[in-house]
C-alpha cells in the first residue's frame, strides 16, 4: 500500500486536423444515413460463429458508429448531439442473458432520445424494438456518484442473433470547444469510429486536436461528407470494481479539443491562467451595503479566521440558493435566465440580491463576503477526482475547471466550494477533497495540494439502548448521526422529500437491517442545515432477531452491521482501489440479556492492526447485576493522512483487511438458559 500521487508522468499523443475549414452555417444538419435506414449487414457477419475480441465473451459489438455535430441554433445557442448505432452479435447462452437488458447510461443535465433497435434471428426474422418497453432507471456504483440510464429489453434474443439499436444524445455542456470521444461499452467493440463534424467558422477558427487516454486511436482523417473521423479497433468490455478511479482514468477515450495553436509552455501558460482567472472573479467582486451587513452579521463576535470562513458560508447559504436545487421551481428557473443580461457576468452585488445563483455565482458571492469581513480572498483552480488525474504538465484548463476560492488563514490558504449547500460549511466535496489547486494571484499563481479531510469529519456515530427478548425479539432505542460527506449522501437523498417520505426513507432504511422491523418514533433533525450533524432516532422491534434453540440463544450482538459484506468480494483485482474519502464508525450497543440467561462460551474477537490508513477497534463485556447488560464499542477508522488510493498489488491485503472486519462484525454470542 502507499499513498495516491497525483503528479505523476503522462506519455500522450496529440494527433492535429491542422488548418481544415468547413463551409459555415451547420444548422439544423441531418442525422446520419443509418438513423433512416438501417446498415446492410454482411454474410460474413451473419456467418460469424466466435468473438474476435475476448474469446470468453457471450457476445461482441461488431461495429458502433457515432457522428458527432455541434450546431449553432438560431437564438444563438450551441447544440451538440451524438447519433449512435451499434451492432452487436450474440454467440452464446451467456451472451443471450447479458444482452436482455440494453443500458444507455448518461448524466445529466442531458438526455436521450429516439431509440430505435431490431433483432435479426438466425433464421434472418426480422423483429423491431417496442418504444414503449424503452424505460429510464438510476444506476448506483460503489463508491461512486449515480448515474442515469435508459434501458430496454431487445426482442427474441437467442444465440446466433444480431442485434442492432440506435440512439440520439444530446450533451448539455458549456465547453464545446472540448468533445469527449467514448471508444468502451459493457460488450467487447471490434471497430468504433467517430464521425465529427466540427465546430463552423462562426464559433471558432481553431484548429482541431485529438488527445487519447489509454488507447491509440487512428489519426483523424477528413471524409467526403465533410465530417472527420478516426477509429479504434479490439476494444476489451468495461470492467466495473468497487472503488475503483474514476472511468477518465481507466477507460479508453479520447479528448478532440479546438487550440489557436500547438503546444504550450506548461509553466508560462499556468501562469497566465492563473492571472487571467484572478483578473475575472476580481472583476466581479463588487461591494454593496447588503453584502457589508451580511458579512458583519456573520462573523460578529469572532476571533478565529477559520470560524469566520464557516460563518459566512452559512450566511450565503441562508441568502442564496443554488439553481438546480431541488426548492428552486422550474418557473423560478425559467425567469432567473429570462433575466440574465447576455455578454456578462453577474457581479457578487447582484447575484445576492437576486437570490438565486449558479454554483460559480455561489463561489463569486462568497469571495465578496470574506473580503467585506477583512479575509484575504482569491480564486482556485481545483482538480476533481472524477476526472483524469490532474497533470500540470497538460497545459489546458479542461482538467483544471473548478473553481473555489482560496481564503488566507495565518500563512496557509484554505480552499472553499460555497454552492454545496448539503455538507459541512467549509469542506470541500470529497471530489475536490484532497486534490490539487491552483492559487490564482495577480503576480505569482501556485500550485498547492489541498489536505484530505481527515476521517473524523465524515462521521457515522450509532448508540443503542436495546432488549433482547427469550423468544429472539431485539427492541428498543435507537440514536444516529451522520457528519461531513456521509452525511451530504444522505442529504442529497432525501432532499425535496416530504417529512412524511423522509419518515419512510429511514423506515426503509432500517428495515434492510432488521426484516420484518416494526420503525416507531422516528425524529429525522437537521436534513436541510449541514452545519449541525444529521441525526436520526427511532425506536426498533425487530422480531426474530435472535436465533432460539431450546434453552440456546444465538445472536449477534453488532446489530447494525451484521449485514453489510465486504465491498472486495471478488478474489482478484484489475484497478486501484480509490476510495472517495476517509470516514469513521463509531458503534456503541448495549443489550439487556433475557431474564435467566447468561453468556455461554463468550469470547471477543478483538480489534484489528492494520498500519497508517486506519484502526479497527472492538470491545466487548457484560454487566453484573439482576439485568446483565451486554455492552459493545465498535470503532472503524480508515483513510488516515489521505491513505485512500491503493495499487491493484495491494487488493490482497485489502481484501483480507475488509475481511477480517467482517468476520468480527458478524461475531455470534451463544447464551444459555437455566
Amino acid at each position: 500500500m502507499r499513498r495516491h500521487h497525483y503528479l505523476i508522468p503522462i506519455s500522450i499523443g496529440v494527433i492535429t486536423l491542422g488548418s481544415f475549414r468547413p463551409a459555415e452555417g451547420q444548422q439544423k444538419t441531418p442525422p446520419p444515413p443509418e438513423f433512416v435506414n438501417w446498415l446492410p449487414v454482411s454474410d460474413a457477419e451473419r456467418d460469424l460463429k466466435t468473438p474476435r475480441v475476448d474469446k470468453d465473451a457471450g457476445a461482441e459489438i461488431l461495429l458502433w458508429r457515432v457522428h458527432v455535430v455541434d450546431e449553432l441554433l438560431s437564438n444563438e445557442d450551441l447544440q451538440r448531439v451524438f447519433y449512435h448505432y451499434v451492432r452487436l452479435k450474440v454467440f452464446n447462452e451467456k451472451g443471450r442473458e447479458a444482452t436482455s437488458t440494453i443500458d444507455l447510461n448518461y448524466r445529466t443535465p442531458g438526455a436521450i432520445l429516439e431509440v430505435a433497435g431490431r433483432t435479426i434471428k438466425p433464421d434472418q426474422t426480422v423483429l423491431e424494438l417496442d418504444r414503449k418497453t424503452v424505460y429510464k432507471r438510476d444506476l448506483i456504483r460503489a463508491g461512486r456518484a449515480s448515474e442515469k440510464a435508459v434501458s430496454f429489453a431487445m426482442p427474441a434474443v437467442e444465440p446466433g442473433s444480431i442485434v442492432e439499436y440506435r440512439w440520439k444524445q444530446t450533451e448539455d455542456d458549456n465547453r464545446f470547444k472540448y468533445v469527449r470521444l467514448h471508444f468502451q461499452r459493457d460488450f467487447p467493440v471490434e471497430r468504433v469510429t467517430y464521425y465529427v463534424k466540427r465546430l463552423s467558422n462562426e464559433v471558432t477558427r481553431a484548429d482541431m486536436y485529438l488527445l487519447p487516454f489509454n488507447c491509440a486511436p487512428s489519426p483523424i482523417k477528413l471524409e467526403n461528407d465533410g465530417y472527420s473521423s478516426t477509429t479504434l479497433t479490439n476494444v476489451p468490455a468495461s470492467r466495473h470494481e468497487p472503488y475503483a478511479p474514476s472511468d477518465p482514468n481507466l477507460e479508453a477515450w479520447a479528448l478532440l479539443f479546438y487550440r489557436d495553436s500547438g503546444s504550450k509552455d506548461p509553466d508560462k501558460y499556468w501562469n497566465a491562467e492563473g492571472k487571467k482567472a484572478y483578473r475575472e472573479v476580481k472583476d466581479l467582486v463588487k461591494s454593496s451595503d447588503e453584502l457589508k451587513a451580511a458579512a458583519t452579521e456573520a462573523v460578529s463576535g469572532l476571533a478565529q479566521d477559520e470560524d469566520k470562513v464557516t460563518a459566512l458560508v452559512t450566511a450565503l447559504h441562508k441568502k442564496l440558493r443554488n439553481l438546480f436545487d431541488s426548492e428552486v421551481t422550474e418557473a423560478e428557473r425559467v425567469k432567473f435566465f429570462e433575466r440574465l443580461v447576455r455578454g456578462r457576468d453577474r457581479n457578487s452585488a447582484e447575484i445576492f440580491k437576486s437570490g438565486i445563483a449558479t454554483s460559480s455565482e455561489m463561489n463569486v458571492v462568497f469571495a465578496a463576503l470574506a473580503m467585506e469581513a477583512g479575509l484575504e480572498a482569491r480564486p482556485a483552480l481545483i482538480a476533481s477526482r472524477d476526472e483524469y488525474i490532474f497533470n500540470p504538465k497538460f497545459a489546458d484548463r479542461y482538467f483544471l475547471d473548478n473553481t473555489g476560492i482560496a481564503v488566507k488563514l495565518s500563512s496557509t490558504w484554505k480552499v472553499v466550494d460555497a454552492s454545496r449547500k448539503l455538507l459541512t460549511p467549509g469542506m470541500l466535496p470529497w471530489q475536490e477533497d484532497g486534490m490539487m489547486a491552483l492559487i490564482t494571484d495577480p503576480k505569482t499563481p501556485t500550485f498547492v495540494q489541498i489536505p484530505a479531510s481527515p476521517p473524523e469529519s465524515s462521521a457515522e456515530r450509532r448508540t443503542a439502548q436495546l432488549r433482547l427478548s427469550d423468544i429472539g425479539t431485539l427492541s428498543g432505542d435507537v440514536d444516529e448521526s451522520y457528519t461531513g460527506h456521509r452525511a451530504e449522501g444522505l442529504r442529497e437523498e432525501i432532499k425535496g422529500k416530504s417529512p412524511a417520505q423522509r419518515d419512510d426513507w429511514l423506515r426503509d432504511r432500517v428495515v434492510q437491517m432488521f426484516p420484518d422491523a416494526e420503525v416507531t418514533a422516528i425524529d429525522l433533525q437537521n436534513a436541510d442545515d449541514a452545519r449541525k450533524p444529521l441525526t436520526a432516532r427511532y425506536h426498533l422491534d425487530a422480531p426474530r432477531y435472535a436465533q432460539v434453540t431450546g434453552k440456546r440463544i444465538l445472536f449477534q450482538p453488532n446489530a447494525f452491521r451484521r449485514g453489510k459484506g465486504s465491498p472486495f468480494s471478488a478474489s482478484e483485482r484489475r484497478f486501484p482501489v480509490d476510495f472517495p474519502y476517509g470516514w469513521q464508525e463509531v458503534d456503541e450497543v448495549h443489550i439487556r440479556l433475557p431474564e435467566g440467561f447468561f453468556l455461554d462460551n463468550a469470547d471477543n474477537p478483538g480489534g484489528l492492526n492494520f498500519g497508517e490508513p486506519g484502526s479497527y477497534r472492538l470491545q466487548m463485556g457484560i454487566t453484573k447485576g439482576a439485568e446483565p447488560e451486554f455492552q459493545m464499542h465498535r470503532e472503524f477508522t480508515f483513510g488516515n493522512k489521505g491513505l485512500l488510493f491503493f495499487q491493484a498489488e495491494s487488493y490482497a491485503k485489502l481484501k483480507r483487511i475488509f475481511d477480517s472486519i467482517q468476520v468480527r462484525d458478524t461475531h455470534t454470542i451463544s447464551l444459555k438458559g437455566n
